[in-house]
């Protein structure tokens, strides 16, 4: 009689050997997808961010024209008119030559222009300011400060100019900032009767895409209406 010889079941080197292979396989695919997911999410997120920031600066510049030219010339009699011009909205200042002579926006404007704006209305305790939007560069730029009477509103306004927006490439695209439009049938285009400003923001992501290497942009657009009467 034979003796009995017990054998253990388990995997052959082969076998082995095959499903290493095919573990690699699968880790490395799952990576691979994890890594472009992740790579994807922060080129999103920071284009993302910069919609954000280029919709809050829309926003802001339309609130403030909504409420520019308060209050108007017309609250007050010839005699404050005539001493304390800082208590009236006129609603937009200009330059050259503000207030003594209008310029025709877009010929003879410096501002307002294309990538220059200057709006006048009064705050919540009453005093009317100059609140000013301006590109240099790529660098949207705020200030807002009491109007003075008798002053240059260009020059009053340089030095409060504080870093609003980054990364705005309308110059480099030649695209304007700020366009104007007047009253039907209005044929003095002077700063006095501009009604509507159409606002274009092309802002570029602050990192370059992780998959393609390039910066990206986005292009907001609004449109901000002067509601207080031009008297």
């Amino acid at each position: 009689m034979k003796p009995t010889v017990s054998r253990t079941a388990g995997y052959s080197l082969l076998e082995l050997l095959v499903a290493t292979v095919l573990f690699t396989i699968i880790s490395g695919s799952v990576f691979s997808l994890l890594s472009t997911s992740q790579l994807t999410y922060q080129g999103e997120s920071t284009l993302a961010a910069a919609f954000q920031q280029a919709n809050v600066a829309i926003d802001q510049i339309v609130r403030d024209v909504h409420s520019t030219g308060y209050p108007p010339a017309s609250s007050f009699n010839a005699a404050v008119l005539l001493a304390s011009p800082d208590k009236i909205a006129l609603p937009f200042a200009w330059s050259p030559n503000y207030p003594a002579t209008p310029c025709t926006v877009n010929v003879s404007c410096t501002v307002p222009g294309q990538y220059d704006l200057i709006l006048e209305a009064a705050d919540t305790t009453g005093v009317v300011q100059w609140i000013r939007y301006s590109l240099q560069g790529t660098t949207l730029l705020r200030a807002s400060c009491p109007k003075a009477p008798f002053a240059d509103p260009v020059a009053s306004t340089d030095g409060q100019l504080v870093p609003y927006l980054d990364n705005v490439q309308n110059q480099a695209a030649g695209k304007a900032i700020f366009s104007y439009q007047f009253d039907p049938g209005e044929v003095n285009l002077v700063a006095k009767n501009i009604r509507k400003v159409d606002i274009e923001l092309i802002v570029q992501s602050s990192q370059r895409d992780a998959q393609t290497g390039q910066f990206r942009t986005i292009t907001v657009t609004g449109q901000a209406v002067r509601f207080n009467p031009n008297q």
